[in-house]
């Protein structure tokens, strides 16, 4: 996660994707997070759910950081909706491949790609609805290690070890 997360904030998709959604959005919080978590959600439907989420992370941060929205209030709702859209299809989340294998096992007739499609949707929309008019009021602000008192608190914490190349610990 942490490796494609790295290469598209390096390559610059990750701004791609956050200039998008923010043309998308504004930077209202609310229409904010309503846009990442159907944008999170429907990539999610056809990709494991963490893939989705290593594809927007960068992207979400470089939102906060634009926006000075705090990451925590994008990041729990962009995870909430990666979970939600994988209910969408049967590719979408493994739980949904073992339910079509245990049915296909026992004899039972199986799921089309999009017969659970409905169901999905209703479960991410209300999720978002929650997450926009509830939720968000809830969701903790969190203090960033990029905030500069923060790295000054870390910095008297933070040691450099060298091993020698000779050393058993290696």
């Amino acid at each position: 996660v942490y490796i494609v997360s790295g290469g598209l904030f390096k390559t610059g998709v990750a701004d791609l994707l956050g200039t998008l959604i923010l043309r998308l959005s504004g930077s209202g919080e609310g229409r904010l997070i309503a846009v990442i978590m159907l944008v999170c959600g429907i990539i999610s439907a056809f990709m494991n759910n963490v893939g989705a989420v290593a594809v927007l992370m960068p992207a979400v941060i470089g939102i906060s950081n634009k926006t000075k929205i705090p990451a925590s209030k994008l990041l729990i709702p962009l995870a909430f909706s990666s979970l939600l859209g994988g209910s969408m299809t049967l590719i979408g989340t493994p739980a949904n491949i073992l339910a079509q294998g245990i049915l296909v096992e026992r004899g039972l007739p199986s799921f089309g790609f999009f017969d659970i499609t409905p169901m999905g949707i209703i479960a991410l929309l209300t999720g978002i609805i929650y997450m926009v008019l509830i939720g968000r009021h809830l969701l903790p602000v969190r203090v960033t290690s990029s905030d500069s008192q923060v790295s000054k608190q870390l910095r008297a914490y933070i040691g450099e070890v060298q091993v020698n190349p000779r050393s058993p610990l290696i």
